[in-house]
């Protein structure tokens, strides 16, 4: 009787090219330092927080989950990452149900958002400011339908597509590239962090209001002599607390916003296969938990300037206005969005913008990147274990790159992107983003925990094994950790997937779905395999070929 082959084939084709540091700069562009969603949301959300130490707490907690990871990383450095500890785990019906609703499917929804933020946070401020500085009616413009939905449409399209085609150029060609993206986005942040830390607040107060009236008169709008001011007495006006007192509860809110930034410090385990010496547990280490508090610390120092440089009661005021939190009757800030990194642009001189706005350009395209790979690659891992479709898992034998994963995502991310800027309620029915990624590292972390229960001889083969039942300890308080952040998104109403909310039911029936559509074609699949007379269970007893 022939014997089963567990595995589609024997070798998965990809090949060992990113350094360990370069996968410390993976992780670090993928926690995304231009993510703005903690300086918008927090302040008004959670009246009293202080950004900065919200973002220290968070980083000392997402250590563990970190570090738990660590442990699994080093001892199955196999692409597919999440998939395979879980897998392995808690069981193939766990690892694909999980993996492939939270991340596969979900994570299409930040390859539409990557080309939001290339076009809201890189083209649009860029050229809007320009406009005002230059007197340019025209680059004022092109910056205004850069953020408009058609235009929003168009480079998010050509940006996936773009990306597409590079990564399957060969994996190698991006981390020549990824250098260069690296540079661009610390030059970049550093410099927004040291306009932030040498602007007073009666300065900004002044730049500010003199670059909105020149907006305004060149849009044909009434000047707002005093915008910043105005801003802040509108939101007043609504009985808005603007000048709350230090809350450390308000503060510990600031955590899972943070997190769906921190949250990514793991990701590079999703290309296991591919980082050099991954086997090593002190490389992962510094992949993993090193860029967890590199990042981290930038996060916390930008939020830190950035309070002290705007003031409390404009922070406060502009995140109530950019968030639905008040009823405003006028909307002083206009076209601008009050990211940091646009209210330095405003503030500045032309080279600063161009320079800020080619940073943030570039992480975005990297997110684009970090989208595809780290899917790609989990999607086949799963075609090894046969629980895709073989065609996704084959990889061009000379590109090394699995480009019908690659054309299978684009495909599906042209669909998304189109949803996420032409349906309006789109938006309502994909708040459960940040919890459906989030979930996956709860579970990664439950793996750690139970590492040494479950998987005892995968365990007692790793390079962890020498510290014992450590990884037991950090990935119990990694779960607890992680577990706390997912169920706030359920359970704290500002963070978006509230079921106790009005209509929250809604983002909360789409995660359900997607994750019971998971489920089922996991069973689908293996019902069909075993009457081809395959138990696909067999390759979850096993690491995958490399």
């Amino acid at each position: 009787m022939a014997t089963q082959e567990v595995f589609t084939r024997k070798s998965s084709g990809l090949v060992r090219v990113m350094s360990p540091f370069s996968a410390f700069v993976y992780n670090v562009l993928t926690m995304g330092l231009i993510f703005p969603w903690v300086f918008l949301q927090a302040p008004a959300a959670f009246p009293g927080s202080n950004l900065w130490l919200g973002i220290l707490i968070c980083t000392f907690f997402q250590t563990f989950v970190s570090f738990a990871i660590t442990f699994l990383a080093a001892a199955m450095p196999r692409s597919g990452g999440d998939y395979i500890f879980q897998s392995r785990i808690l069981g193939g019906a766990t690892g694909f149900t999980s993996v492939m609703s939270g991340f596969v499917i979900w994570i299409l929804q930040w390859v539409a958002l990557s080309g939001w933020l290339f076009s809201t946070l890189g083209l649009a401020p860029m050229f809007l400011s320009l406009g005002v500085k230059l007197n340019s009616p025209a680059l004022l413009n092109f910056g205004l339908w850069c953020q408009s939905a058609a235009g929003v449409i168009v480079i998010s399209v050509v940006l996936a597509g773009f990306t597409a085609w590079f990564l399957v150029t060969g994996f190698k060609n991006y981390v020549v590239v990824q250098w260069f993206l690296f540079g661009a986005v610390i030059l970049a942040f550093m410099i927004v962090l040291v306009v932030l830390a040498a602007t007073k607040t009666h300065i900004f107060a002044q730049k500010f209001n003199a670059f909105m009236a020149e907006l305004y008169r060149m849009e044909g709008q009434k000047p707002v002599g005093d915008a910043y001011n105005a801003i802040i007495n509108e939101v007043k006006a609504t009985g808005f607390n603007v000048k709350p007192a230090f809350s450390l509860l308000a503060t510990l809110g600031v955590a899972p916003i943070a997190w769906t930034s921190l949250q990514w410090a793991t990701y590079s385990v999703e290309q296991g296969s591919e980082i050099k010496n991954a086997d090593s547990f002190n490389n992962q280490f510094w992949i993993l938990v090193g860029s967890l508090w590199f990042t981290g610390i930038l996060l916390a120092l930008q939020g830190y300037f950035f309070q002290k440089a705007v003031g409390q009661q404009f922070l406060v005021a502009a995140s109530a206005e950019y968030w639905p939190y008040t009823e405003v009757a006028t909307y002083t800030l206009g076209d601008i969005q009050p990211f940091p990194s646009i209210l330095v642009m405003a503030i500045s001189s032309p080279i600063i913008i161009i320079l800020i706005g080619i940073g943030y350009m570039a992480n975005s395209f990297q997110v684009t990147c970090n989208c595809y790979i780290g899917m790609t690659r989990n999607m086949v891992a799963m075609a090894l274990d046969r629980t895709l479709p073989e065609w996704v898992s084959r990889v061009h034998p000379r590109l090394h790159t699995p480009v019908n994963a690659h054309l299978a995502y684009f495909i599906g991310s042209i669909f998304w992107i189109l949803a996420y800027n032409l349906i309006p309620v789109w938006g309502t029915w994909t708040l459960g983003v940040s919890f459906a990624c989030g979930y996956v590292f709860v579970l990664s972390a439950l793996s750690a925990a139970l590492f040494p229960y479950k998987a005892p001889s995968i365990f007692q083969a790793s390079p962890g094994a020498k510290y014992g039942k450590l990884v037991v300890w950090v990935g119990t308080i990694g779960f607890i950790f992680a577990g706390a952040m997912v169920a706030s998104f359920i359970f704290v109403e500002p963070l978006g997937l509230s079921f106790i909310a009005p209509g929250g039911w809604k983002p909360a029936l789409l995660v359900i779905l997607i994750i019971l559509g998971s489920y089922f074609w996991y069973v689908g699949t293996k019902a069909y395999h075993a009457k081809r007379g395959i138990d696909i269970t067999l390759a979850f007893k096993e690491i995958p070929p490399e």
